[in-house]
């Protein structure tokens, strides 16, 4: 690509509807009041074994928690926002022993429930959520759930409680020895969900050549949404 030199079941009990009740209540609906946390940013450097100094940057990383416009005890609403960028050099003066074949930047948003109450539990509300907690991301056109392509401008995946979705904030291939990628207050919905609702930003540099592979992941740390 370059070379040197180029740059379940019902709920039913009260006291039951009591301890989610009081759950909720503990971690917030919807991050009422919250206002936007700026995360550490990150930084991470390998040289591969052909001789290629390998950079990965995270900045500008926010999470922001926000009123639920629904009031619902089991819905979580915010944005996140990041940027990513990417730079492969010649290590230390070095002539590298191989070209770079292909080298790919990825940002991908992480989130995870704890307690998934959508199974048709009624809470005694009179109504039943639907079959899986369920995570929206829209802000964000042209990103992927998986293997499946999305439909702009939003996006939507289950979450299962006690696991975490990883899901695209966007894919670079590098075309020179540099790229990044900007997500800007992207925003993210969580509905069916009592617990608390996490989520955290990873960064994925691959850098291939004809003798080597390797990839750089940097995380942030975890926030409440």
């Amino acid at each position: 690509m370059f070379r040197r030199g180029v740059r379940s079941g019902r709920v039913g009990g009260a006291a039951v509807v009591a301890v989610l009740t009081a759950l909720v209540v503990g971690v917030g609906v919807g991050g009422a009041g919250a206002a936007p946390t700026p995360l550490t940013p990150r930084y991470d450097r390998l040289v591969t074994d052909d001789g290629w100094s390998v950079e990965l940057r995270a900045s500008e990383l926010v999470v922001n928690p926000m009123s639920n416009i629904a009031n619902s005890f089991a819905s979580r609403e915010g944005w996140v926002s990041a940027r990513v960028g990417a730079l492969i050099t010649p290590a230390g003066g070095r002539t590298p022993s191989q070209a770079v074949s292909s080298g790919v930047l990825e940002q991908f948003l992480v989130v995870g429930c704890q307690i998934d109450v959508s199974d048709g539990a009624t809470f005694g509300f009179g109504s039943s959520l639907g079959p899986n907690a369920n995570v929206t991301i829209s802000g964000q056109p042209g990103v992927s759930v998986g293997g499946s392509a999305s439909v702009s401008p939003s996006i939507s995946a289950k979450l299962k409680p006690g696991t975490i979705n990883e899901i695209s904030l966007g894919k670079k291939t590098l075309q020179t020895n540099r790229a990044s990628i900007r997500a800007k207050r992207v925003h993210v919905r969580v509905d069916g969900c009592a617990g608390p609702v996490t989520v955290r930003i990873i960064v994925r540099l691959s850098v291939s050549t004809p003798t080597a592979d390797d990839t750089l992941n940097l995380y942030s740390a975890r926030m409440w949404l």
